[in-house]
C-alpha cells in the first residue's frame, strides 16, 4: 500500500485534503469519499489525488444517469 494525498477541489478552489492509505489512486479517493468515482475529472466539484512520488491524479463523482422508477 502507499499513501495518498486527497484534495477536494470545486473549481480551482481546495475545499479540503485527506491523507489515504491504498493499492492505488482511484481506491484512495474512494476510500476517502464512499463514493463511485469516474477516472476524469469533467466537473466542477472533482479530486486531485497525489502519490509518494508526486504523480498527480484527476478524479470526480461517477455521475451515473438517474434510475427511472416507472409503474
Amino acid at each position: 500500500m502507499a499513501r495518498y494525498r486527497v484534495d477536494e477541489l470545486f473549481g480551482e478552489d481546495v475545499v479540503s485534503t485527506n491523507e489515504a492509505d491504498a493499492d492505488n489512486a482511484l481506491q484512495a479517493v474512494e476510500d476517502v469519499t464512499g463514493k463511485v468515482i469516474s477516472p476524469r475529472a469533467l466537473q466542477e466539484h472533482w479530486f486531485r489525488v497525489t502519490d509518494e512520488s508526486g504523480t498527480i491524479h484527476e478524479f470526480s463523482v461517477d455521475a451515473a444517469p438517474a434510475k427511472v422508477f416507472s409503474k
